[in-house]
């Protein structure tokens, strides 16, 4: 396994400095692409593009939560337009950004 990629610690702060691009993370950690791929399969038992999309469906529910527009997020996580973002997103969360805010404010609410 490769010791540059188990020193990491924030593998969020790194996505965002690649743009949300594994190819341009694996640059950032003098590593390739399928070194990266490997590493994330026996880290975190997905592919750096699932892990990204993953991150990116989380970062944009607490945009949303924040009072985002759908539309504000898409565009602040560098999705291609907002549909793209809406489906990207129910394709990985189960359920549409907006029902997503929902649900959170309700659990903050009920908190």
């Amino acid at each position: 396994m490769n010791a540059r990629l188990l020193c990491i610690k924030d593998w969020e702060a790194l996505a965002r400095r690649a743009d949300f691009q594994p190819a341009r993370m694996a640059g950032l950690c003098l590593v390739s692409l399928r070194q990266l791929e490997r590493f994330f399969a026996g880290h975190f038992h997905k592919t750096p593009q699932r892990w990204i999309m993953e991150l990116k469906c989380r970062l944009a529910q607490e945009l949303i939560a924040q009072g985002y527009t759908t539309k504000a997020a898409a565009a602040k996580l560098e999705f291609a337009d907002e549909s793209h973002f809406c489906h990207r997103f129910k394709k990985c969360c189960g359920v549409s950004p907006r029902t997503s805010a929902l649900m959170l404010q309700q659990v903050a609410f009920t908190q």
